[in-house]
């Protein structure tokens, strides 16, 4: 009973700590916030509209049985390159099936003498050398993707990146939560390697800021009304100001300032406190209250 005791008193006493720290952080009482000194450079800033999406064959064939039927004879084997017009198989009631297109036999699940049900694959055929990419786009990314747009794209599996083109854009878009997401097309040339269904990402060119004033977004502060401002150092080099700022491009860690600041300015960034210094700083203004 009396360690259950002891036990409570314990974490009576740690949450009363805890409560004063926090009174004295709210109410100002600590000591000068310390600063880092973050300068201001040169340099360009690129930011991309990012996408992913799917390698797709817009032009395949599946060849399925029209009725119950018996395979007499196969004249393919799978992954062969075959012609439009060409001789697949032949069925007893059915005849001869050929192919569409132009392409490589990609699954042909039947050998002679199968029995097949209506509407059961007998072959699929795709042409493999025009394959394209397919980029989900949300709605308020489809004007980066009017045909025409330069994309850059990696195939994810095969760790190849290459310049694509948009081709075209589906505007039917598909409800998906809260957002609507549209198709993109991007042509792309043969590749080695590369198949229907490999996932793929994508970037579109957003904006470019080159030979910018830059500055690490962690030093840039905003004033009641969303207004960016930095702080400097004061004349007197104790004190500090603010100094209002215009901004540009941002990548999310450094942010173009277009006006207010110049490269070679040093901004100060303040430094957040830690638990260990506001313990010190509550037991030095209590031992200075005695």
């Amino acid at each position: 009973m009396k360690k259950k005791r002891k036990w409570i008193k314990w974490v009576l006493l740690a949450l009363v700590v805890l409560v004063i720290l926090w009174m004295l952080f709210l109410s100002g009482k600590t000591k000068e916030a310390s600063y880092t000194e973050v300068p201001v450079t040169t340099g360009d800033l690129t930011t991309y509209y990012n996408f992913d999406g799917l390698v797709y064959a817009p032009r395949m064939q599946t060849l399925t049985s029209a009725q119950d039927d018996i395979v007499s004879a196969v004249y393919v084997a799978q992954n062969e390159q075959v012609r439009s017009g060409d001789r697949l198989l032949k069925l007893k009631n059915g005849g001869i099936v050929r192919a569409d297109i132009d392409g490589e036999v990609t699954n042909l699940p039947v050998a002679g003498d199968d029995v097949v049900a209506a509407g059961q694959t007998l072959a699929q055929i795709i042409d493999m050398d025009r394959l394209e990419i397919r980029l989900n786009v949300d709605e308020y990314d489809v004007d980066a993707v009017t045909p025409g747009t330069s994309v850059q794209v990696s195939i994810l599996a095969t760790e190849r990146v290459y310049e694509g083109e948009v081709t075209a854009l589906d505007k039917n878009g598909t409800a998906s939560g809260d957002l609507s997401y549209y198709t993109a097309r991007v042509a792309m040339e043969p590749m080695e390697g590369v198949y229907p269904g490999m996932q793929v990402s994508a970037k579109v060119l957003r904006s470019h800021a080159e030979n910018a004033a830059l500055l690490k977004m962690d030093a840039l502060l905003f004033d009641e009304y969303n207004r960016p401002y930095v702080l400097l150092r004061a004349d007197n080099g104790k004190d500090t100001v603010t100094r209002s700022v215009s901004v540009g491009v941002s990548d999310g860690i450094n942010v173009e300032i277009t006006e207010g600041l110049s490269a070679g300015e040093t901004v100060l960034m303040k430094n957040a406190l830690t638990l260990a210094e506001l313990r010190v700083q509550m037991m030095n203004q209590h031992s200075g209250s005695r």
